[in-house]
């Protein structure tokens, strides 16, 4: 069959010089145009092109698809290597910004060591200026000394003048004291209603020992958390009893209030079983409400004695004082001591049957309302109740009548106004905003406040009273009480 041949790379007849790419354009000139490629066998002889023409353009063409494999393998190539340049440059650029932020990170510690190194510059610069201020400060306060040193001298040389003087006026004076001795011995014990520093009596010592009496009553009923259990429904109508109408619903919760009834409730008991005593007499263990009894009557004839007789001394218009603190100083020292010689044997000694009798009733009062489980903690416990009775009796019965004018106690009912001048709040403590108890109110007084002409400008308070404001107020425990 006639027509196109089809070359290939194996036939001997091909051309094997290499194809110049400078006549690429040459070649396609020799090409037809595509409207002159179609057979035409009048227009074009089957001969137009020789063999030879051919085959030297299959050559050409085979060299070009060489060529252009070569390029595109190149072109690969120079691909796989950009991309691996691409790949380096990432890693560069993450090593270049870790180095970055790195220097950075060092440039702003340096910076702050820097700011940290100016400012203890400055520090210390102003601790120059301060030992410089001092030490014109030392040099000024030492310049004062030396000034006061020489005024002091002249001040010891007039004192010592003034001394002279005052030993020519003692001498004066201790001729005329010997004088007046002799007529101030007698009028002077006889009217002097002072207590001595070392007197028991004295106001100092009587409130240290109504703040320990305090503690005493504080720990005898205990702070009712462990091992103790409190007789809820009993407590609720002590309250009830002395005006609290507050409800309580839990011993945790409600402890500090069932603390303060509990003390209120032992000092009222000790006055009940005080004011059953002093009203019995004819035994020998009524000698201390004998005594009171004859102290009234005395002290009553002795105020007729300067009312109904004429006279204007001193003696007989402190007649009564005197004889009530003398009295009520014994009772204080001596009054439910033990008792001697009640026995066969004169030289017996025992406890005095009020404390014996009331002390075993006390405790089983307390312990209807709470209940110790510990044995050791409710025997330590009672062995405190004779004390506390013992000590009750003698301060509110015996010692406050010792002083001049009689000190007396009083307790604040439900609903009073605090008074912060005389009362204490116990659930306050000391973060909260005292202006604020200025408006609250009480709602238990459980420990009375004791003094004298309490509701007068000259009054004197020896122990503020010991409250409970109400709830609503909801003030923290005190660690005081």
């Amino acid at each position: 069959m006639t027509g196109k041949r089809y070359l290939n790379s194996n036939d001997k007849n091909i051309s094997s010089r290499p194809l110049n790419t400078r006549n690429k354009d040459d070649i396609y000139k020799k090409f037809p145009l595509s409207n002159e490629m179609n057979y035409n066998s009048h227009l074009t002889p089957h001969n137009a092109y020789s063999d030879d023409h051919f085959n030297e353009i299959t050559v050409q063409l085979n060299q070009s698809l060489d060529i252009n494999n070569k390029l595109t393998n190149e072109v690969r190539t120079v691909r796989d290597e950009l991309e691996k340049y691409k790949i380096m440059n990432d890693k560069y650029k993450e090593k270049y910004m870790e180095i970055l932020t790195k220097n950075n990170e060092e440039t702003n510690q340096h910076e702050k060591v820097i700011r940290n190194l100016r400012s203890e510059v400055k520090e210390r610069e102003q601790r120059l200026k301060d030992i410089q201020r001092l030490e014109n400060d030392v040099k000024n306060l030492k310049r004062e000394n030396e000034e006061l040193e020489a005024k002091n001298t002249d001040l010891v040389q007039r004192n010592a003048d003034l001394e002279n003087q005052l030993g020519e006026l003692t001498k004066k004076n201790a001729l005329l004291e010997d004088e007046a001795s002799s007529y101030q011995s007698a009028l002077g014990v006889a009217t002097n209603f002072q207590l001595g520093d070392n007197d028991q009596n004295n106001a100092v010592n009587l409130n240290h020992d109504i703040m320990e009496l305090n503690d005493k009553i504080r720990k005898y009923i205990t702070n009712l958390k462990q091992d103790t259990v409190v007789n809820m429904d009993e407590v609720k109508k002590l309250l009830l009893h002395y005006g609290c109408p507050t409800n309580i619903e839990n011993q945790k919760e409600d402890r500090i209030l069932i603390q303060a009834v509990l003390q209120r409730h032992v000092i009222e008991t000790i006055f009940e079983y005080a004011n059953q005593y002093f009203q019995s007499t004819g035994k020998h263990y009524h000698l201390e409400s004998d005594i009171t009894k004859s102290e009234s009557s005395l002290s009553l004839l002795l105020n007729h004695a300067s009312k109904c007789r004429t006279g204007n001394d001193e003696i007989t218009r402190v007649g009564p004082s005197k004889l009530r603190q003398q009295i009520y100083s014994v009772l204080s020292n001596r009054g439910f001591a033990d008792i001697i010689g009640a026995g066969n044997n004169g030289n017996t000694i025992h406890e005095h049957p009020f404390i014996v009798y009331h002390k075993k009733k006390l405790n089983e009062v307390m312990n209807e309302l709470r209940m110790i489980k510990s044995s050791q903690k409710r025997t330590t416990s009672e062995n405190l109740a004779a004390t506390i009775i013992r000590d009750v009796v003698k301060i509110f019965c015996f010692r406050l009548k010792v002083q001049e004018p009689v000190v007396h106690y009083r307790w604040f009912p439900n609903n009073s106004a605090v008074d912060k001048a005389l009362m204490e709040v116990a659930n306050l403590d000391d973060k909260d905003d005292k202006d604020e108890i200025v408006n609250s109110r009480v709602d238990l007084c459980f420990f009375p406040l004791i003094g004298r002409d309490v509701d007068s400008k000259n009054r004197k308070i020896y122990t503020l009273a010991k409250v409970i404001t109400k709830p609503a107020l909801n003030l923290k425990t005190s660690r005081n009480y």
